[in-house]
């Protein structure tokens, strides 16, 4: 009798905490953005009037005040209309004023930075969220997993987890669908070019791949913390590349097999990347189609991308790279495979990019992907969210 009023007493707990999910999810985003509006965005004043993106650690190019303030009254326009050629000609008049610019005070071209690298075991967990998460700068820990195992590959990851649920673009319908990790496999991108899956939905393959220990480096209030979701990104093919696009959280990036050659490109130059204007404020990308180098395949078109001082380097399996939310980021396959694990923090930072955050904030999108995303956490079904192609994080083209 009393195995069964305890039983009783948790179905209640649980169908009232069900029922308050998303009014709870929806107050919590209402407060997110209310403090965005007021603290970061000071009621979009400081977002239009102040030309820096953000962080004001990062060198500034001379790109002239009214012209980025008149890109910024260009995207904002293209972005509530949904009509990426309103102004067109005007932001092309602007962009090349720009050019001129950066011309004329002899800017140089194809500038490569040096990316801090650690060796294993040689920064604390501490150490790290102090100097680079907070401060949003991008580093690399070598070897983070020793001797990454053999069996982090697509093949054995099938035969362990056969049925978990995968994204993957049907190249017959041109549209993103659900599939089995086996399914997948043995597919060999014939019919679906695969794209991720939600770890979340696997207590076990979290683990399998060691997840947990990246909580430390991400403390909330001095305690470690949990992503708010993570995913097993699914690249097969060698050459394989991701045009240039951005996400609004911080990347916590596990090399998981093959490797891949990475750059990255500070969101204070996000004007030199040609930003589309479309999209559910998530995520960004630049507007050009790729060669297979990932660049402007119409050099000509676009001068302002070689303008832009970048990262560049490889990953290799056990590596893992951190770099903040906004910051623009391409990949290439070195190998027929490259896997890796993303993890979406929300640790305390400094802003990164203030106007890609606020067009955030005007956009529908962002606030139904909040409340589904805080409501399944409440409900402890965050797993739910695996099946929705609406999540996906990964780098198709959605314009």
């Amino acid at each position: 009798m009393e195995i069964a009023g305890q039983s009783q007493k948790i179905t209640a707990l649980t169908r009232v905490r069900d029922m308050l999910a998303i009014p709870l999810a929806g107050m919590a985003t209402f407060f997110y953005v209310l403090w965005q509006l007021v603290m970061e965005q000071q009621f979009f004043l400081r977002t239009f009037l102040v030309e820096r993106m953000g962080k004001r650690a990062v060198k500034k190019l001379p790109l002239g005040y009214w012209n980025v303030l008149t890109l910024k009254g260009i995207m904002l326009c293209q972005h509530l209309s949904r009509n990426p050629r309103l102004f067109r000609d005007a932001r092309k008049r602007t962009e090349s004023r720009i050019l001129q610019r950066l011309q004329d005070r002899g800017i140089p071209r194809g500038q490569v930075l040096s990316i801090t690298e650690y060796q294993p075991g040689q920064i604390e967990p501490n150490r790290f969220y102090r100097e680079h998460v907070k401060r949003g700068v991008p580093c690399i820990m070598r070897g983070f997993v020793g001797n990454a195992p053999v069996d982090w590959t697509l093949d054995k990851l099938a035969e362990r987890f056969p049925d978990t649920i995968v994204q993957a673009l049907d190249k017959r319908s041109k549209k993103m669908v659900n599939a089995s990790l086996r399914e997948i496999a043995e597919d060999r991108r014939c019919n679906y070019i695969p794209q991720q899956l939600l770890l979340d939905q696997n207590p076990a393959f979290y683990e399998y791949f060691r997840i947990p220990r990246s909580h430390a480096y991400f403390p909330v209030m001095g305690r470690p913390s949990k992503p708010v979701l993570s995913f097993l990104i699914l690249g097969l093919g060698a050459g394989l590349n991701a045009n240039y696009h951005c996400e609004e959280g911080p990347n916590w990036y596990l090399a998981v097999s093959g490797s891949k050659r990475w750059t990255l490109i500070e969101s204070e130059y996000s004007w030199l990347l040609y930003p589309a204007a479309l999209g559910n404020g998530m995520r960004r990308f630049a507007e050009f189609s790729a060669n297979e180098k990932g660049e402007p395949s119409d050099r000509d078109a676009y001068p302002l991308v070689e303008y832009a001082p970048r990262y560049e380097f490889d990953l290799h399996p056990g590596d893992v790279l951190f770099f903040p939310a906004w910051m623009w980021h391409k990949t290439i396959n070195l190998n027929e495979e490259g896997l890796g694990i993303t993890c979406r923090y929300t640790a305390p930072a400094e802003i990164s990019n203030r106007y890609f955050r606020a067009l955030q904030l005007l956009s529908g999108g962002f606030w139904k992907s909040c409340v589904e995303v805080i409501s399944c956490s409440i409900r402890g079904n965050i797993a739910s969210l695996a099946s929705d192609t609406d999540h996906n994080e990964q780098e198709t083209v959605l314009y």
